[in-house]
């Protein structure tokens, strides 16, 4: 009570006692009992205390809580503490500034920090200023702290505010973190002219960022408020010196700033900080946009499309990277990087685009759900980087960290704002005032923890890298790279020999038990497998060599156990073992393997194997096996990782695309033809058709009438003609449902069982790829409920039986896999919506026994091992799902993202010079894949010609210049050459075509030919229009580019053209043909003509000078 009227009275004395008498009561009353500087500054605020007044109260505070501290501390001197201290109080005021909206708060920070200046407090302080979110006190706090500098003459304070400018205040106050809007633009420049306007000489700025992130301001602020504009260009000129810049820093006298009427005067002088850097102008002073941050951008094309491409394995690898400088810009006389520089700007153009990626991602590409680039980011980053430093600079940890530390800090947010927001998602639970540690980690801790696996680090050298509520047990981190596992008795053992490991695991391990064991319980290899990602890079390296090196020698001993147990392994890509392998190995190198040996090597072998092998069970199992997880194998790598067989055949010399079962019945697993035939390449011969329908009346009658099949029938078929026959039986089976033939489920169900013997599985594939398109057929049409019931029955007899034989087990849930998200989608669509939830996505919908039977098995199957590109929601339990439409697909074309406005964003960012458009090369294919090329490509051409000619490059400052122009199309050129190029001897190939003067076009016109239509998604004609007509990334007005059409009448040979069927320089060649015959008709004009040689002899000299 005492206290309340002692309050009360302080009070009521506000108007009569002086108001520093009035700030001892009030600092004598309470003050002492502060715990922190906030609350003592909102006290004051409450009583509106004057900033002078709350300086002598806070010095007070400062003398009695802080110093007392440090005197007191077990090392006085000690820096830490101070630090400490320094960054608490730095946080009160950020907190203040934040959470309140007393203005009187914003001036007393500007007391604290600059009149009483402080350097370790402000250095603290500024790298968060721009976290404060309460913009006003923001703004306020900056127009306050240029009252404060415009009026200063303290020289001692000058002379500490000198000291700390170059490393310390200029770059917070220019920090890229700064987001207000054109107000806050406005108040940094002012307060940074003040600060500049106040210092009686120059300061050396020896940072490249600083000089980035200066002209990045005065960029924006040109736009806003020339006049401030042309003051603070006026000073920047006078006072800052750039460390390394190539021209004179001193302002020349005869252009002053003020006589330019705009910025993009002909007596406009540049500032030094827009200069290209030393490394990429020496000589040069002409290359305005060829300085390092194009040539980072050139670089992340380069690098993303090696990752996208599976080549980062390549022995030459980091020698490759290291050139890219010199032959891009090869005026400039670059040298080649020395391995140190290499691996150091390696790291971090690697950081870099992984942050813009996972960005663009998050942010910017909600209509795709695209997964897999990025888990072959995260194994180049984590494991194949490590092994490059291992490789070239084992002996200087120093780079490394050196490397981390130079990283952008916008770089470093980015990623832990991604994996932040991830874990967030994955652990969120009802406790709001959860505090504890953070365990969870990023890309960056998994880069390090393998570089201490390789002893290229520290442990502790981790730590740096943690924030203040992540924490990580040193001392549990694996310091070798030893390849441990768990034997039988539950005792860790390190394997020695990797090949004698493998080899007796292999001949150890049982198929059966392969994907239907828990990890704990799997031994040798399967267990490696389970836990792959978590192997260090060495032990990956070599274990993905190994097994696929004995993959390659057990299809050429025809040992049919050991290709099974392989091909069964690989398949479900166990912890992303596959990706990770082929990631060292290519799938160029398994697929040719597995496709010599499905088409050559077991087609020439299986007869002598099976009449070698007699009655043998076993034996004639494991060769009907091994085709079929060979071909399964095969089917995964080129769904999964959409990946060209084709290619592969027509580079391969040991393999043919004419004869070849692998593509013929790839290429057509949706498809069940009407006619069964045994010979896909004779459809209409007689005799095999008689042979084709007695086969199948045989079957019919041993599957449905005798009950089993007859030894003589099994002798006289082979593994692929089942893979025909089985769902050619199994449609003729619905088709009889539909048209009544048949009635009754019973009658049939015994012969289906059949079909889940272990030789007859593989006829399941082309099932589950045909069904989709069936069942979508049966939920549009009027089809009775009884009909679909049925149906249902028949599905769960062969997708989920009561009992499986063991042997079967695994290739049946692999098979399964392979089309489930898309079954899943169509099967959904037959519950029926329990209540009305209307204008709400809900899940609570019911189906039949049967339907939800058939759900749950496909969700199951889907659990098993990683999946690629799907919405993750799938898998989630069916009540978790939000109120939003699940997506089955992994790009979506919806209401809010048209088809033209996704190619206007993609365009925009050609233009304006950003790389974020290539870094996401899988939304970027797409993309590109559902336009087709040839109109991606034109309509690319036609924008970025109106918009140069029209706006010039966003950014610079005289936007008329060529040049600038000529890096916009440079920068575009560099990714069409690189999308259609994938090694050295391609190049050759495309250069001999396009660099003669042959008037041969028969490989043109093929690739029109085998180029195909857009793919599903793609809208009718209508949509082109919008897209390619007059819309906003079109020319208004302009000539457009004709699109040639293709010539019927020329044929090629199939092997010569497949490599090269998205080729945009294929499309440029031929245009530039059709226009020499146009322009001599006078169908096209000579400039139109002109322009396209302009394009041709530009993708020429990219191709010939890039670096593959």
């Amino acid at each position: 009570m005492k206290a309340l009227i002692e309050y009360e009275i302080n009070r009521q004395d506000i108007d009569t006692h002086s108001s520093i008498g009035l700030s001892s009561r009030i600092f004598s009353d309470c003050g002492m009992e502060f715990e922190s500087v906030s609350k003592l500054a909102l006290r004051c605020a409450d009583r509106q205390i004057a900033a002078a007044d709350f300086l002598n109260l806070y010095k007070e505070f400062y003398n009695e809580k802080v110093t007392n501290r440090l005197e007191h501390a077990d090392t006085p001197n000690d820096d830490s503490e101070l630090s400490n201290i320094c960054s608490t109080l730095a946080s009160d005021f950020v907190e203040l500034l934040t959470t309140h909206d007393l203005l009187i708060l914003a001036d007393y920070a500007v007391e604290v920090l600059f009149v009483n200046y402080n350097s370790n407090l402000v250095r603290c302080f500024l790298p968060h200023m721009y976290s404060i979110e309460n913009i006003s006190m923001l703004q306020h706090f900056l127009s306050h702290s240029c009252s404060f500098f415009a009026n200063l003459t303290d020289a001692i304070v000058i002379d500490q505010v000198c000291a700390d400018l170059s490393d310390s205040i200029l770059p917070n106050i220019l920090s890229t973190n700064a987001t207000g809007g054109n107000n806050l633009i406005i108040a940094r420049s002012k307060l940074l002219h003040d600060i500049l306007a106040c210092i009686p000489s120059n300061v050396t700025i020896s940072s490249d960022s600083v000089r980035d992130n200066l002209h990045e301001l005065t960029s924006q602020l040109s736009k806003i408020n020339k006049l401030l504009f042309k003051k603070l260009n006026y000073i920047i000129e006078s006072k800052l010196v750039f460390k390394d810049a190539q021209v004179s820093l001193k302002r020349d006298s005869t252009h002053e700033a003020i006589s330019s009427p705009s910025i993009t005067s002909p007596q406009f002088i540049a500032s030094p900080f827009s200069m290209a850097k030393n490394t990429m102008t020496k000589g040069n002073n002409n290359l305005k946009y060829q300085d390092m941050k194009l040539l980072r951008y050139f670089k992340n094309i380069w690098l993303n499309n090696k990752i996208f491409n599976w080549e980062t394995g390549h022995p030459e690898y980091l020698q490759k990277y290291a050139s890219i400088a010199s032959s891009v810009f090869q005026e400039s006389h670059i040298k080649l990087q020395p391995f140190d520089l290499a691996i150091a700007d390696l790291i971090e153009t690697s950081f870099t685009c992984f942050a813009q990626f996972v960005s663009n991602k998050q942010y910017h590409q909600s209509n795709s759900y695209f997964s897999l680039l990025e888990r072959q980011w995260i194994i180049f980053i984590t494991k194949q980087i490590p092994l490059l430093v291992l490789q070239h600079v084992p002996e200087s940890p120093q780079i490394v960290t050196t490397a981390l530390d130079n990283i952008d800090g916008k770089v470093m947010k980015s990623i832990r704002t991604y994996y932040s927001e991830k874990d967030d998602f994955k652990n969120r639970n009802e406790d709001l005032f959860d505090n504890y540690p953070s365990t969870s980690l990023d890309i960056r801790h998994d880069f390090i923890k393998n570089l201490i696996r390789l002893n290229l680090q520290s442990p502790n050298v981790i730590m740096k890298y943690l924030r203040e509520d992540q924490m990580i047990d040193v001392k549990a981190l694996l310091v070798t790279d030893d390849l441990v596992l768990k034997n039988s008795q539950g005792v860790q053992e390190v394997v020695k020999d990797i090949d004698s490991f493998i080899s007796t695991s292999l001949d150890s391990l049982e198929v059966e038990l392969i994907g239907n064991s828990a990890s704990e319980n799997c031994d040798g290899v399967q267990q490696i497998l389970n836990d792959f990602e978590n192997i260090s890079p060495t032990k990956q390296k070599e274990l993905s060599h190994c097994l696929i090196s004995m993959l390659d020698d057990a299809t050429k001993n025809l040992d049919f156990n050991r290709v099974t147990k392989i091909c069964a392994l690989l398949s479900f890509n166990f912890s992303h073992s596959l990706t990770s392998m082929l990631a060292f190995v290519t799938p160029s190198k398994v697929c040719e393997i597995l496709m010599r040996f499905v088409d050559k090597t077991w087609q020439t072998s299986v007869d002598v194997k099976r009449k070698e092998f007699g009655d043998s069970e076993f034996e004639t199992m494991n060769i009907f096996l091994s085709f079929s997880w060979s071909l399964l194998l095969l089917i995964v790598i080129a769904q999964t990782y959409d990946f060209s067989l084709i290619n592969v055949a027509v580079k391969s010399p040991h393999l043919r695309t004419q004869d070849s079962f692998t593509l013929l019945f790839i290429s057509k697993l949706t498809e069940i033809p009407d006619v069964f035939s045994l010979d896909l390449e004779k459809p209409n011969d007689k005799e095999i058709q008689m042979a084709s329908n007695l086969m199948v009346e045989n079957w019919l009658k041993d599957l449905f009438i005798n009950g089993s099949i007859s030894d003589s029938l099994l002798q006289s078929i082979n593994a692929k003609q089942l893979s025909l026959l089985v769902p050619f039986i199994f449609k003729q089976i619905l088709l009889g449902f539909e048209v009544g033939s048949i009635n009754k489920v019973s009658d049939v169900v015994g012969g289906l069982e059949y079909f889940l013997q272990p030789f007859m599985l593989i006829g399941l594939i082309k099932v589950v790829y045909w069904l989709e398109q069936y069942l979508c057929s049966l939920k549009s049409d009027t089809i009775s409920d009884g009909l679909i019931e049925n149906i249902f029955m028949l599905l769960n007899v062969i997708f989920n039986p009561s009992s499986l034989n063991e042997d079967s087990a695994s290739f049946h849930s692999a098979v399964l896999r392979l089309n489930a998200t898309k079954l899943l989608k169509v099967l959904r669509r037959f519950r029926v919506q329990s209540q009305s939830n209307y204008g709400i996505y809900s899940s609570e919908a019911t189906g039949n026994p049967d339907l939800e039977l058939l759900i749950k098995k496909f969700l199951t199957v889907l659990q098993i091992s990683p999946n690629y590109n799907i919405d993750p929601r799938i898998l989630n339990t069916e009540n978790d799902y939000p109120q939003k439409h699940l997506g089955y697909s992994s790009f979506l074309i919806l209401n809010e993202t048209p088809i033209n406005k996704i190619m206007t964003n993609q365009i925009n960012s050609f233009w304006n010079l950003h790389s974020s458009t290539y870094y996401n090369l899988d939304y970027l294919n797409y993309i590109i894949d559902l336009v087709t090329p040839r109109y991606f490509l034109v309509d690319v051409f036609r924008t970025l010609e109106y918009k140069l000619a029209t706006y010039g490059v966003p950014g610079t400052r005289n936007k008329i210049i060529s040049v600038e122009s000529e890096s916009v199309l440079n920068y575009f050129f560099y990714f069409l050459v690189l999308n259609d190029i994938k090694s050295p001897a391609d190049a050759l190939e495309l250069l001999s075509l396009m660099d003669s003067n042959s008037a041969n076009s028969i490989v043109d016109g093929a690739y029109l030919k085998l180029e195909g239509s857009p793919k599903q998604e793609t809208a009718p004609d209508d949509d082109f229009d919008m897209l390619f007509g007059e819309n906003d990334t079109s020319i208004q007005g302009a000539e457009d580019l004709p699109v040639s059409q293709p010539n019927n009448e020329i044929q090629a040979n199939q092997d010569t053209i497949v490599p090269i069927r998205r080729s945009f320089g294929l499309i440029i060649h031929e245009m530039k043909k059709n226009y020499e015959l146009a322009v001599s008709s006078g169908d096209v004009s000579k400039e139109n003509y002109d322009k396209i040689c302009k394009y041709h002899e530009k993708y020429l000299q990219v191709l010939k000078s890039c670096n593959f």
